[in-house]
């Protein structure tokens, strides 16, 4: 699951990411969005290009899988 910001999640609500996609909006104005998926390649890409706009919520292999790509992004910054 993904949790946008209020500031995204306008234009997110407006996207199909897969056809079995489920989300909600929250009442703090965030938006949440499950996607089915088997490959998380594509799925982290799409992810890292919202960057501080969108949380992983779950599950904690995607989460930790986000986290050492932008562990691996920051260490290129020093």
């Amino acid at each position: 699951m993904l949790r946008f910001t209020a500031h995204r999640a306008r234009w997110v609500a407006d996207e199909t990411w897969h056809p079995d996609q489920q989300s909600r909006w929250v009442d703090n104005g965030h938006y949440e969005l499950s996607v089915p998926y088997s490959n998380d390649k594509e799925l982290i890409m799409d992810i890292l290009k919202y960057g501080p706009d969108v949380e992983v919520i779950a599950p904690d292999a995607l989460k930790e899988s986000i986290k050492i790509q932008l562990d691996r992004a920051r260490s290129q910054y020093g």
